[in-house]
């Protein structure tokens, strides 16, 4: 091999167009067998997973069925009760009872709470005003 000046060896030559030709085709041929490879192990995985979910999904109907009674139990059993579901918190140490000498006119101002610190409170009529 001849040395250039610089002392790098000088690259041979590809063999003109045949050379290049073919070192095209095989490149193209290479990476169509990367993709079809790439496709084949893509359909491995996706069946490999359905398999796993299936395998999965049939190991645990017992668990799921026994879950879903429960849940079943759990709703029949709030059903059986009040029939209401009243959900909330409490804040501070507010008196629930029914207020007496409420007027017929708002039957909401029957529904508010009395305060704890023991004022008159400004209800929704009003009436209660400092």
């Amino acid at each position: 091999m001849k040395r250039s000046p610089q002392g790098t060896p000088l690259t041979t030559p590809g063999g003109g167009l045949l050379g290049r030709v073919l070192t095209m085709l095989a490149g193209a041929v290479l990476l169509i067998a990367a993709f079809m490879f790439s496709l084949v192990a893509l359909g491995v995985l996706v069946i490999g997973g359905v398999l796993v979910y299936v395998y999965l999904h049939w190991k645990t109907r017992h668990l799921r069925r026994h879950v879903e009674e429960q849940m079943q139990e759990a709703m029949r059993q709030r059903e059986r009760r009040d029939g209401r579901v009243i959900e909330g918190e409490v804040l501070g140490g507010a008196e629930y009872e029914r207020r007496s000498g409420t007027s017929a006119t708002d039957p909401a101002a029957e529904r508010l709470p009395r305060p704890a610190d023991g004022h008159a409170a400004d209800d929704a009529r009003g009436d209660g005003a400092r």
